[in-house]
């Protein structure tokens, strides 16, 4: 499958994480998404892309309709650090041409915490930076090719 870049999408998802309480484990919600089927359909076609939906009615899907994930309390981290994780994250899907689950299944709650920790290093790269410190630090999964997105 080839994931295009979407600028749209992007947004969408960065404004879902924004709009997060910030009594909620950011982490634990978005490492789930990244394993659920609300965000493979996200992922899987034009057709079902956030485009076609507001990011309310995905939300609504994720939490309740197609995976009932019930937000559990923690660390939700300020609304720009969780609004650039869910923007830089989805970049790294386009860069690495893999899905958010496989991208999920290979860092982990871990990994996401440790980008979460350096966001005040990351945020003032560009997005073509980050995933490079990215692979540095974390390494990249099997099957990731490296695309340049110009970011």
């Amino acid at each position: 499958m080839k994931y295009e870049y979407d600028f749209t999408t992007i947004s969408k998802l960065a404004a879902w994480a924004e709009s997060l309480r910030d009594d909620v484990d950011f982490i634990d919600y978005w490492y789930h998404l990244s394993l659920s089927s609300t965000k493979a359909k996200i992922e899987e076609s034009v057709a079902n892309n956030i485009n076609a939906f507001f990011w309310t009615r995905w939300q609504e899907d994720f939490e309740d309709y197609f995976d009932q994930y019930l937000p559990i309390p923690g660390n939700g981290y300020s609304r720009d650090i969780r609004y650039w994780f869910a923007y830089a994250m989805q970049c790294v899907v386009y860069g690495f041409q893999l899905s958010s689950r496989e991208i999920a299944l290979f860092y982990g709650k871990s990994g996401y915490k440790a980008i979460l920790d350096q966001w005040f290093k990351y945020h003032t790269f560009s997005i073509d930076l980050f995933i490079d410190h990215l692979t540095i630090e974390l390494g990249m999964p099997d099957g990731a090719s490296r695309l340049r997105l110009g970011l």
